[in-house]
């Protein structure tokens, strides 16, 4: 990973807050629950999650697939509510939100191949009854330009990249102040994701856009995010700026994510411990959710939830979630 520049970080009240959101899927009950008459246990996809986004600030939440970082996505966008827990964008409730856009992981399926791409952009403009300008400056906002050698194509006509530029550009047409990221550039070739990681910089900076980046990959993590935040099984176990989640992480899940990533040296050795198994499905573990794949778990792992707290020897706003932390082999 190389050093790349961040922004500065707001003091005053965040554009966005979450506080306390938890969600609990229903499980279909098994034969055996059913002629048993047992109810069958939820599947806690988020379990008091806090979260904060300043204004024009870049955040990545990152964990493995059945994290909840999807959940999570669409509980702040307004597409599904949560069962416990405030979500707050400038202060409002979801039914006053006119400043939040969303771009999906998949622009093929995000896009109605019957419709043009003006057409697309569009339909929030309609729904809010806002001009229709907006929908070539949003185009040309996400480099297609010029907007009206796009306006009126479909989308069959396009590249993967330029999709997900039509995606990004409807979720612009609205001037959102927030934009959620539902790893946006997992589908594209490197090119095209160096491209697009260029443009959410671009529209940060010139904008003042801030994004929840929702990523699998800890080196997109690093090449695009001010802060890091690191999901398991539906809670928070680290949080910081990305220089300290990715340069010293705390957290075993963390260190487990960073030593999966393909070294750029062949013959290197890692220092961090790798998790064993996989992330678990059904019933959440007691105490430490990560305590049963964790080379560092001891008995006490299964008898709390750790809370999340100062790092040791991390800088400001560097929290973790492991009783053992001050415990762990330092990283070379």
């Amino acid at each position: 990973m190389s050093e790349q520049p961040r922004a500065n970080t707001s003091a005053s009240a965040p554009l966005l807050r979450v506080r306390g959101v938890s969600v609990t899927y229903a499980a279909q009950r098994s034969i055996a629950d059913l002629l048993a008459r047992r109810p069958a246990n939820g599947i806690v996809a988020l379990d008091s999650v806090d979260l904060d986004v300043n204004a024009g600030e870049i955040v990545a939440v990152v964990g493995e697939s059945g994290s909840g970082k999807t959940t999570l996505a669409r509980v702040i966008a307004g597409l599904i509510d949560a069962d416990e827990g405030v979500v707050e964008v400038e202060g409002e409730g979801p039914n006053d939100w006119r400043s939040v856009g969303m771009v999906f992981q998949d622009p093929y399926e995000t896009l109605d191949p019957k419709r043009t791409l003006g057409e697309f952009v569009a339909e929030g403009l309609e729904a809010q009854g806002l001009p229709m300008d907006r929908v070539d400056t949003s185009l040309e906002a996400a480099e297609l330009l010029p907007a009206a050698a796009f306006r009126d194509r479909v989308p069959e006509e396009l590249s993967g990249g330029q999709r997900q530029r039509v995606v990004i550009a409807g979720a612009l047409a609205l001037n959102p102040k927030l934009v959620i990221a539902d790893e946006p550039v997992s589908m594209l070739d490197v090119s095209m994701r160096a491209q697009i990681l260029k443009l959410i910089e671009q529209l940060r900076r010139d904008q003042g856009i801030a994004w929840l980046f929702i990523t699998h990959d800890l080196s997109l993590a690093w090449a695009i995010s001010d802060r890091v935040v690191v999901l398991y099984l539906g809670a928070v176990v680290e949080e910081g700026t990305a220089e300290q989640v990715l340069r010293n992480p705390a957290h075993p899940y963390t260190r487990a994510l960073l030593a999966a990533l393909p070294s750029t040296d062949p013959g290197a050795a890692s220092t961090h411990s790798l998790a064993a198994g996989e992330i678990p499905q059904g019933d959440t573990p007691s105490g430490c959710r990560f305590r049963n794949r964790c080379a560092h778990a001891v008995e006490a792992c299964a008898n709390m939830r750790p809370p999340l707290e100062a790092a040791p020897g991390g800088g400001a706003g560097h929290r973790v979630a492991c009783i053992r932390a001050a415990e762990l082999p330092p990283l070379s």
